[in-house]
């Protein structure tokens, strides 16, 4: 199907509503159409989407606080790194 699609320069600054404008909306009426009124069935409208499943991830280990001297703490971290999660 062709298709065909432009834009102009402001499309991208929003217009802000006048306070007048914004006054005259509050006492328009609301319309409210129903299914009957739009030709629609029930089926048209429901959702296309559906749960298939619904899970809590898995829990995870507690993190480790380094404590002591900075040197300590850095030799530790590489220790840790390499050892329990295999980066290095």
């Amino acid at each position: 199907m062709p298709v065909l699609v432009t834009a102009q320069q402001g499309l991208n600054e929003p217009r802000y509503p006048s306070l007048p404008g914004i006054m005259k909306a509050k006492k328009k009426p609301l319309e409210t159409l129903d299914l009957d009124d739009l030709d629609l069935e029930e089926e048209d409208v429901e959702g296309k989407t559906k749960t298939v499943e619904v899970f809590l991830p898995a829990e995870k280990q507690a993190g480790k606080i380094l404590e002591g001297e900075i040197n300590a703490q850095v030799q530790e971290l590489v220790s840790l790194l390499k050892t329990e999660a295999k980066v290095i």
